[in-house]
This record gives structure tokens, C-alpha cells and sequence, in this order.
């Protein structure tokens, strides 16, 4: 309902319910369809209908009915008349079907009766593949039969993207698996999340998950490193290290870096891009998010907590890994939408109403009376039948939406050689059982108005005809501005990054995290003491922190004859020892820099390690 804004709420809809008091002055519209009542449970029929009764019986009220559609073309809009004139039949409780009217540049249409197995149609030379397909939808009134429907197009190379089965945001992995990473992040103790980070994103084994743990939750924590070897062990010390890193960090910065540390988008690629879409993109999208949450003063654990928060909110969008999918929706969620062609498979399936648990509430579409029931034996034999007659009638007005979604194409499939009997029956509940008038199976009810394939003529060649010009003429360039536009493209200053001086090579998606071994777990102890060092505080300083630290590396032979070598070259230099000695001299960790390389190109990096003493005009 649209309603005045100005009315007091405690004015709205009382006249509804006394008649007597009639509607408050002012205006208002209702706004609807009773042919598209499809969710019976939150949305009365018969309410609705009262509601609408009450409006019209008023003398101010009336009733406009808008017939004309702008979907079907003339042969497709038959079609839906002449079916749903006895369908909704306005009778025991169903709508009155009201005749769709054509728009005044309705094209002709075509009615054409070909085979199912569509690839026997192609012209030499076309595959399936080729053709446009975005356009193209395809309508179930169950979301489990997508996927059968998502299997079969996938098995002969067409891109799909389901529509309806994933409704909140996280069920998408790349939501679910951020949130949980920044989760843990921000509460390095809580072991039911790492758990699930471990388990989830990074494929460890619940046996190994079982072993490590001996039991005691404790053990599942990321708040220090802790230097031990073994696959649960080298994860969590990963963890570590990364939230160690992350501290300090603005809230994008931190979120860019979790995700390339812990390899998160070279894990979500990893998922199928046909099942879940490009979650790429969708990792993007959140990480643009991070950005806008900085800009308004969000840190990083706020943001975690936003997105926890979200976690049930219905999805916007969802993208497609391929925008030439078909885009697979059900029937339900596709009222209100069009395509350019729609295809109805199924239509001979047995459609059965789900079985709710007990108890449940029931509300009698006789009287709108509401009952609890506790078992079958709280339903009387009429309100169970008139219950079973309006879920059918619902079901019947579900296909008079899926048959009006399309603008042009209308693919009715009749599979009836599929999901019939033995007997070669349909189903009681089979939606083609209601277009051919409840018959036990269809006798080529369709057939008196269509072509075969074969019969139909080719269309012949669209002529062009040139545009008008509707502004100024745009005069060609000369050679002389050619030229100057040539030589000044030369000028723009041009950005180089270390990774761009090598050939572009596309990175290996990892299979699975690599374990740590050796090598890697001692050049990280190294790296970590040489952040350490105060450079400052001379050799004996550096030399109390290296016996410290000692204990603790994974490979202490190496590491006393490297730091001996360090030592030695870098320490026992009298030149080296002065400059870090001078008071002028600064050190910076992770240091970026901007290289100029000549009047149009700079080159960008970070520096590990720098001294820099400016008065002397030397770095280290």
C-alpha cells in the first residue's frame, strides 16, 4: 500500500475493519495483482481481497484495472489468454483472470514446436557457446531444481549463474571466509573461530585438528608466536606473525595485508567459478568497503564486528563469474523481473507442497481462522482439503508469472516423456497437467498452432539505414594534430613497480598451503632478529640480543656462523661501525621509496632496511 504520509498511524486501517467509519480524508492507491499472489503464507489472499472489496464499496473508491502488458509478443500473449481464461477461473476461491491486452507495437510472434535436444538445430559451424546467453532465463518454482537444471547446461560447456540459492551475504565464501580471518585477527584467543579458519580456509584435517588440540581449546591461540614445528603448529605461528604485522596498520592497509598473507584470494580461485561466482570481485567489493569504513573512522575490529553483524543481511548483488551466463532464478523471485527469453522446464515434474514440522500454525483459507496443530489429527477433512486446493491454486498462479516474464521468447518445455508414470501418466501436481485442462497427458494440445523447425522460413537480412546526425559534424584530424598528439602521449609520466621490470608471468594458484620446513622457519627466525637489532646500541648490544635469541632458532649451527659472518663484515668495519654510530644517522624499517629514472618514468619498491645519515650524503 502507498498511503498519504500525513495520516496519523493510529488512523490507518481502522476503517478496514468497521466498515462503518469509512476511509479518512485524503488519497491513496493500492497497487497490485491478484493473478501474482504467490506467497500465500505472509501474504493473505483472502485479506487482500477484503481489503480491496472495502476500498471500492466506499463511493470515492474505485477500481482501475490495467491491462495492456509490455512482455509477450502476439502469439505468445494467445497463448497465456486462451490457457489462464480457464485456469483462473475465479472460482472456489481462485482470481479472475483478466485478458492481457497487446501494446500498440506488439511484434507477431511465432509459435515452434522443436525437438529437446537443442544442438541438433545449430547451423554448421555454431556451437552452443557462441550465442548471446545473458539474455536467457530460466524459471523453476524450486530452488533444488536449479541445480538439476545448473548441471545439465554445465555438462555441455555453458556458463550459469544461479539467482536464488544463496540469499544472505554469508553464504558467499568470500564474506564468510574475510570475516572469519578478521575475526580472529582481533580476538587471537577465540578458539572456536580459529578453529574454523584452520579448517575452512586453510584445509587442515579435523584429525590433525583433534591430535593437536589433546582435547584442551587453549591451545588454539594467536595471540603470540610460538616457535614449534608441525602443520597445526606452523599455521597458527603464521597467524601470528600476520596479526603481529597487521597491528598499527589503518583499517585497509591491515585488511589488504591479512589477505595477501593468509593467500585468501588465491584460495577463493581455487573454488568453482561456475558454482560460486567471481568472488574476486566480490573480495574487491569488501575490501572497497574497508576503505569507506576507514574513511568514517572505523579500526579493525569495528569493521570485523560490521561484517558479523551483516552476516544474515540478504545479499544485493552477486556476480557472475561470466556475464554471457544463463541466469537461472526461481519462479517466485522472478516476479516483477522480464528477459528477452524465458524457458519453463520441469513443467511435467511432480510439484509437491513442502511437509512443515509439527506444531505449526494453520490459518483455514475458509474463514481465516488460526489454529495451532500439533499432528495431523488437529486438521479436519475440510480444512486439509481446502488447504491442499489453495496451495494448487497457488501454484496455478505461479505459472501464470513464470509464462509472463518474457518480452519476446517463451520456451514452454514439455518433458512429459521424462517424468511420467509407467503408465505414461503425469503427475497429479504437475504443472502441464493444469495448461492442458487436468488431462492425464499431453496429445499435442499445442501442436494445431505451431511450426515444426523445418517449416519455418529464415528471416531475411535487416537493411541499415544511416543514422542521423543530430549534432555538429566531427572533422577528421590532420597529420600535423596527429603528430603533436603522438609526441605529447610520449610525455605522460610513467609509474614502474619492481614486479613490472620482469615478463608477467601468471601466478601459480597453490593447490593447498605449503608446509613449512627448515629453511623457511630459519630465515624467518633471522628476519625477526634483524628487526630486532638496535643498531644504536653498537656490538655488544647486537651481541646480547643474537645469545637471546639463539635458543629459540630452528637452526642455531647456521645461525652462530651467519651472525659470525654478519659480524664480521658489517660490525668490525670501522667505516660501517662511525656511520651507525653518528647521531646523524637514521634507520628505517620497511622503507618505500620513489625512484626518479629520467624525465618520464619513477621507479617504487620497499627497502627492508635503511640507514640514512643526510649531512654525510650516505645510506646503508
Amino acid at each position: 500500500m502507498l498511503l498519504e504520509a500525513a495520516r496519523p498511524p493510529a488512523a490507518r486501517g481502522l476503517w478496514v475493519q468497521d466498515r462503518h467509519l469509512g476511509p479518512q480524508p485524503g488519497h491513496f492507491c493500492m497497487v497490485g495483482d491478484f493473478q501474482q499472489s504467490i506467497y500465500r503464507e505472509r501474504a493473505d489472499l483472502n485479506y487482500y481481497r477484503a481489503v480491496h472489496e472495502a476500498l471500492i464499496a466506499d463511493k470515492n473508491g474505485e477500481e482501475l484495472e490495467f491491462a495492456v502488458t509490455f512482455r509477450l509478443d502476439q502469439k505468445q500473449l494467445d497463448f497465456v489468454n486462451e490457457t489462464f481464461r480457464e485456469i483462473l477461473n475465479n472460482e472456489d476461491g481462485q482470481v479472475r483472470f483478466i485478458e492481457l491486452q497487446p501494446r500498440p507495437d506488439i511484434l507477431p510472434g511465432k509459435v515452434i514446436r522443436v525437438p529437446l535436444v537443442a544442438k541438433e538445430l545449430l547451423p554448421d559451424g555454431k556451437r552452443l557457446k557462441d550465442y548471446q546467453k545473458a539474455r536467457v532465463e530460466v524459471l523453476c518454482p524450486r530452488k533444488a531444481w536449479l541445480q538439476t537444471a545448473a548441471a545439465a547446461l554445465r555438462r555441455v560447456g555453458l556458463p550459469v549463474a544461479i539467482q536464488s540459492e544463496r540469499d544472505v551475504k554469508g553464504d558467499s565464501p568470500a564474506y564468510a571466509w574475510l570475516t572469519a580471518v578478521l575475526t580472529i585477527m582481533t580476538d587471537p584467543l577465540n578458539a572456536y573461530e580459529i578453529v574454523g579458519v584452520l579448517r575452512e580456509i586453510f584445509g587442515a584435517s579435523d584429525h590433525d585438528l583433534a591430535v593437536f588440540s589433546e582435547g584442551q581449546k587453549a591451545r588454539f591461540r594467536i595471540d603470540d608466536i610460538l616457535w614449534a614445528t608441525g602443520r597445526i603448529s606452523s599455521l597458527l605461528r603464521t597467524l601470528a606473525e600476520i596479526r603481529q604485522r597487521a597491528e598499527g596498520l589503518a583499517l585497509f592497509d591491515a585488511a589488504t595485508l591479512i589477505i595477501e598473507q593468509t593467500q585468501l584470494r588465491e584460495r577463493l580461485l581455487l573454488l568453482p567459478a561456475t558454482e560460486f561466482g567471481d568472488l574476486g570481485r566480490e573480495l574487491d567489493t569488501l575490501l572497497a568497503q574497508a576503505a569507506q569504513a576507514e574513511a568514517n573512522g572505523m579500526i579493525l575490529a569495528e569493521f570485523a564486528e560490521h561484517l558479523r553483524n551483516d552476516f544474515a543481511t540478504p545479499r544485493a548483488v552477486r556476480f557472475s563469474a561470466d556475464d554471457n551466463a544463463i541466469q537461472l532464478i526461481t519462479s517466485h523471485k522472478a516476479k516483477g523481473s522480464e528477459w528477452q527469453a524465458v524457458i519453463v522446464p520441469f513443467l511435467a515434474r511432480d510439484l509437491r507442497p513442502p511437509s512443515r514440522p509439527y506444531p505449526h500454525f494453520v490459518k483455514s483459507p475458509l474463514n481465516s481462522e488460526l489454529i495451532i496443530a500439533f499432528g495431523k489429527e488437529d486438521k479436519s477433512k475440510d480444512l486439509k482439503d481446502a488447504i491442499e486446493r489453495a496451495q494448487q491454486q497457488e501454484l496455478e498462479r505461479l505459472l501464470y508469472v513464470a509464462t509472463t516474464r518474457a518480452r519476446h521468447a517463451l520456451v514452454v518445455v514439455l518433458d512429459q516423456e521424462i517424468f511420467s508414470n509407467s503408465e505414461g501418466k503425469l503427475p497429479k501436481t504437475a504443472q502441464l497437467r493444469r495448461l492442458i485442462r487436468d488431462k492425464d497427458s499431453y496429445c499435442g494440445e499445442f501442436d494445431q498452432h505451431s511450426s515444426t523447425i523445418d517449416k519455418v522460413l529464415e528471416p531475411s537480412p535487416t537493411v541499415g539505414y544511416p543514422s542521423q546526425k543530430n549534432g555538429a559534424e566531427i572533422e577528421p584530424l590532420t597529420s600535423r594534430e596527429l603528430k603533436r598528439a603522438a609526441k605529447r602521449a610520449s610525455e605522460f609520466v610513467r609509474k614502474i613497480t619492481p614486479s613490472a621490470l620482469d615478463s608477467e608471468v601468471p601466478a601459480e594458484v597453490r593447490t593447498r598451503s605449503r608446509l613449512d620446513n627448515l629453511a623457511t622457519l630459519y630465515g624467518r627466525w633471522w628476519h625477526n632478529f634483524f628487526e630486532r637489532l638496535d643498531w644504536k646500541g653498537g656490538i655488544d648490544s647486537a651481541q646480547k640480543l643474537f645469545e637471546k635469541q639463539l635458543p629459540i632458532s630452528p637452526h642455531a649451527k647456521a645461525a652462530v656462523k651467519d651472525w659470525s659472518a654478519t659480524r664480521r663484515n658489517l660490525f668490525s668495519d670501522a667505516r660501517i661501525a662511525r656511520f651507525l654510530a653518528s647521531d646523524e644517522t637514521l634507520f628505517h624499517a620497511e622503507f618505500p621509496f620513489s625512484w626518479r629514472r629520467n624525465e618520464r618514468s619513477v621507479l617504487e619498491g620497499l627497502i627492508d632496511s635503511v640507514m640514512i645519515n643526510r649531512k654525510a650524503g650516505r645510506c646503508l
